[in-house]
């Protein structure tokens, strides 16, 4: 049963529990530095993959690995919300909550880490897709370019991205 505030008296959609879905995920993104740091690895292991030669059923546990770092990191986030919520001070039993909650984020992202390696070394593959990239009077400065933004989006964040631009436009 939802409760009355959330839904006003009215019927709960399939959409708008989706849209509940995605604006958390979206409220991750912004607020936690981690989730951005584990999205943008996300971006760039599956991207890069597709130069690799992987094949589908690689791609799928590359895939798996990915979503479990990111659901993790989604529950370690909403754990630390709700006993930031229910605990204003210190107490060492919401701590140790809090610390096996991150724990759980660091075992699935070494063990992703693990997946990764398993799947994507490919020395020879490497070699040649660094070598294209880094001779190229195109693919060097995008590359270049990309890795900045994503550093950007990881320690900035896009809120305080947006506030730049909103201060750019006021002036």
């Amino acid at each position: 049963m939802v409760p009355d505030w959330k839904t006003k008296g009215k019927r709960r959609t399939l959409a708008d529990s989706f849209g509940d879905a995605a604006r958390g995920v979206l409220y991750a993104v912004k607020t936690e530095r981690n989730m951005r740091i584990h999205v943008t690895a996300a971006v760039y292991v599956l991207f890069f993959s597709r130069f690799l030669g992987v094949t589908r059923g690689e791609y799928a546990a590359l895939l798996l690995a990915v979503a479990l770092v990111i659901t993790a990191e989604g529950f370690n986030t909403a754990i630390e919300m709700l006993c930031d919520f229910a605990q204003k001070s210190y107490n060492r039993f919401i701590g140790r909550t809090k610390d096996i909650a991150a724990g759980a984020v660091l075992v699935s992202a070494v063990f992703a880490a693990f997946v990764g390696v398993t799947v994507l070394w490919r020395p020879a593959e490497l070699w040649a897709l660094a070598q294209t990239i880094f001779t190229s009077p195109v693919y060097c400065p995008l590359f270049v370019l990309a890795a900045a933004l994503a550093l950007l989006f990881i320690f900035a964040g896009p809120e305080k991205i947006a506030g730049w631009f909103e201060r750019k436009k006021k002036k």
